[in-house]
């Protein structure tokens, strides 16, 4: 199929996914119900308006800082991991060098530098030097991939996808640099056309100095070439190619697999390597321009913008409307490099709850089919929701994500947006984060989803105050912690705990004080304990603990309360 066919449906696909993910930036949500929709035409111009307006007032000089020093240093990345900052600096620059001299090198090469040959230095030993940056970028972000995996660092198969097709459409080029280096036919061709030759003697040491210099494989020339043979073809290539022509030594790697594709001629032969080389490494270049779109690479458009707004409006986007599309903006630019999720302060809970959707990273790659409206499966919306609520919005992964993604921001949104469908979070009145505080915007989504969870624990479980005294033995569920049975009522847990202390009736407000929930795991009656207000508003100080004087282990036991009240709520849901 002709090249400009190939290059043509490429570029169309390429446009229109182009054309698709922008569109999602405009039309896509994640919001709270109470946060009202707005239409893609406002959307569209209200960051019109911010962009006009940052273009044309000081703030221009933040988008050139942050061109300069985020996106061509990568400043981000820098600060917090040198050997990837290595791998993406290799990778992007190598790429991008390729692709402007290389791949554009009629538009560009040949325009910068007057007398330009595709042969000649420096362009023939850059372009084999870019070549390799990539592939040592490729295989650094490849080792990562595997050596962090302990860490936490999920790897998908778009994330290899990436990294293969960068990988083959490299090795596809230098296998067809080599080829050409190597083949017989295009050497002759080339002779065909510009050289002349006084006696057949002359043809044969300029062959015979191919072989010996340039990696020509000739069935003409006997190894090793004639000393004084390739002598005097050193001096004939002096007179007719060196204008045009350096030794193809000096394409390092290119020469290198010139080495290697005899193999491939033995079997297909010179001509039809030299063609299906080529064929691989344009299909695999077109592929990639038509696939980019719609992979993960369209954060090498997205985190650019992602980048810029953020150092324009520190994360301070204020316009309702373009707080939808900062944060649809957000979701293209994640690389899922996982530099969030190895930095997550509450991954520790990654091991217990054996939930993905706790890792930042896991929960960007879902939010993407949440906003889209292509999750719809119930377990994965609790498991996510979960996830959400886990989070601590202790901004950490805001701080360290290299596209400048507002993380937090998307989180409490994506929380109350979930909250808002369905069950509400059972967790909610566990101290795993600070929602009241962290609310801000979202204050009654909060509150009502609260209630939703206050009047489910008030139904599931008995309360101290609604029990006929005196109260019974029963018999005991084993909470796995035996601690309590130290316990004879001396009170200075109630006594010394701070929020039992911040009530004027504190036996109302917490249904259950803390040596009463141990009297009441004494007598056998653990529901009784689950259901007090007590083990969810423990601020978890430990002060209780630390001065018991038989040593119960009370904060560690209201967390076995709080997992066993939690397990019994969700079997109940599930069943």
């Amino acid at each position: 199929m002709n090249f400009n066919i190939l290059l043509g449906l490429s570029a169309v696909v390429c446009l229109v996914g182009l054309i698709i993910r922008l569109s999602i930036w405009f039309s896509q949500e994640i919001r709270p119900s109470t946060v009202p929709t707005t239409p893609v035409g406002a959307r569209l111009a209200e960051a019109l308006k911010g962009v006009f307006g940052a273009l044309f007032s000081a703030k221009i000089f933040l988008i050139i800082k942050s061109v300069f020093v985020d996106l061509l240093f990568q400043k981000r990345i820098f600060d917090k991991n040198s050997l990837r900052w290595v791998a993406h600096t290799f990778i992007f620059t190598g790429f991008m060098l390729l692709l402007l001299m290389h791949a554009m090198d009629s538009v560009v090469t040949e325009t910068l530098f007057k007398g330009y040959q595709s042969t000649l230095n420096p362009y023939l030993f850059l372009r084999d030097l870019f070549g390799v940056m990539v592939l040592a970028g490729v295989a650094i972000a490849a080792f990562r991939r595997i050596t962090l995996k302990p860490q936490r660092l999920k790897t998908y198969a778009s994330d290899w996808a990436a990294l293969v097709f960068l990988g083959v459409i490299i090795l596809s080029g230098m296998l067809l640099e080599g080829a050409k280096i190597a083949s017989p036919s295009k050497y002759q061709n080339m002779v065909d056309e510009y050289a002349s030759f006084s006696s057949e003697e002359d043809a044969k040491a300029l062959e015979a100095f191919w072989v010996q210099e340039n990696g020509l494989v000739s069935p003409n020339v006997k190894l090793p070439p004639a000393p004084e043979l390739v002598a005097k073809g050193r001096e004939i290539n002096g007179d007719s190619c060196i204008e045009c022509h350096v030794s193809y030594r000096n394409a390092f790697a290119s020469f290198t697999m010139a080495k290697i594709t005899p193999l491939f001629f033995s079997i297909l032969g010179d001509s039809a390597t030299v063609t299906l080389f080529w064929y691989l490494h344009i299909i695999s270049c077109l592929a990639f321009l038509a696939w980019l779109p719609f992979s993960k690479m369209f954060h090498i458009l997205a985190a650019p913008v992602s980048l810029i707004v953020k150092s324009v409006t520190g994360d301070q986007v204020r316009e309702p409307s373009n707080i939808l599309t900062h944060q649809m903006i957000g979701l293209s630019a994640c690389t899922h490099c996982g530099t969030c999720s190895l930095e997550c302060s509450s991954n520790m809970f990654f091991e217990s709850f054996k939930n993905d959707f706790i890792l930042p990273s896991e929960k960007v790659q879902y939010l993407k089919k949440i906003a889209a409206g292509k999750e719809n499966d119930p377990v994965i919306l609790k498991r996510m929701q979960q996830g959400l609520y886990v989070c601590t919005s202790c901004d950490r992964c805001t701080t360290v994500c290299p596209s400048g993604i507002n993380l937090k921001e998307l989180f409490v949104s994506a929380r109350y947006a979930l909250l808002g469908q369905g069950m509400p979070e059972t967790a909610m009145l566990s101290h795993f984060s600070f929602p009241l505080a962290l609310a801000q915007n979202f204050v009654d989504d909060h509150l009502q989803a609260l209630k939703k969870v206050t009047d489910i624990f008030k139904k599931s479980f008995q309360h101290l105050a609604d029990m006929a005294l005196p109260m019974t033995l029963c018999k005991s569920k084993d909470i796995g912690n035996t601690t309590f049975r130290g316990c004879f009522s001396c009170q200075r847990c109630t006594n010394i705990c701070p929020v039992v202390r911040s009530y004027d009736n504190p036996a109302e407000a917490l249904g259950m004080l803390p040596h009463q929930i141990m009297f009441s795991l004494g007598i056998g009656n653990t529901e009784l304990a689950m259901g007090a207000q007590m083990i969810w508003s423990c601020s978890t100080c430990y002060l209780c603990q630390e001065h018991c004087p038989n040593q119960v282990e009370l904060c560690d036991i209201f967390y076995t309360l709080k997992n066993g009240a939690l397990n019994k709520i969700e079997a109940g849901a599930n069943s």
